[in-house]
């Protein structure tokens, strides 16, 4: 189950990857749109020249800054979080706010219809992916414990019934019934 701290950990690292890519996108497009150094004897030049201006542009480096921050909250919050709801929580929520962010921004979108009925079926797959998880860690919880003891009781006796001393049992040479309760 997912805690408070990694919810909000989570909610986090979507906002920080979701709101920083339309002004990154932003950023490079007006960086693009300014006069680009030509240099016709030296291309290598030229293009060391055109990715500095991107590089002091702060419409550039900023988000691409808080960006990475995003990045960081991730890998800390994977070390501690469920790897199979961390993942897909942590990409749809980029997109969502991505969404979002290019809306408030102004950015024109074709089929809003369209990206806001992708938005949606994101978060229901995101929801299914939650319940499924919810689901199988009740499961766990509710197995009996007796369950795991009585089925290495089961091999136990299985390889109790073929045991001779020193028989061989699969890849395992077996010289007590000590041994074969070790090994399960």
């Amino acid at each position: 189950m997912v805690n408070v701290s990694e919810a909000l950990s989570l909610l986090l690292v979507g906002v920080f990857w979701g709101c920083t890519n339309p002004f990154m996108r932003k950023g490079f497009i007006e960086t693009k749109s300014t006069k680009q150094y030509q240099d016709d004897n030296d291309g290598l030049k030229s293009f060391i020249l055109n990715k500095l201006v991107l590089l002091v542009n702060i419409k550039v480096w900023l988000p691409y800054l808080l960006n990475q921050c995003g990045s960081l909250l991730y890998y800390k919050t994977l070390a501690s979080s469920n790897l199979t709801l961390s993942v897909p929580i942590c990409n749809a929520l980029s997109l969502v706010f991505s969404c979002i962010t290019s809306a408030l921004l102004g950015e024109r979108m074709n089929k809003p219809r369209r990206a806001i009925f992708g938005v949606i079926l994101v978060l229901l797959g995101v929801g299914v992916c939650m319940y499924s998880s919810e689901i199988d860690e009740l499961a766990r919880d509710h197995m009996l414990p007796d369950a795991d003891i009585n089925l290495q009781e089961q091999k136990i006796n299985e390889y109790s019934q073929h045991f001779e001393e020193g028989e061989v049992i699969g890849e395992m040479r077996v010289d007590s019934v000590e041994e074969v309760e070790l090994e399960l």
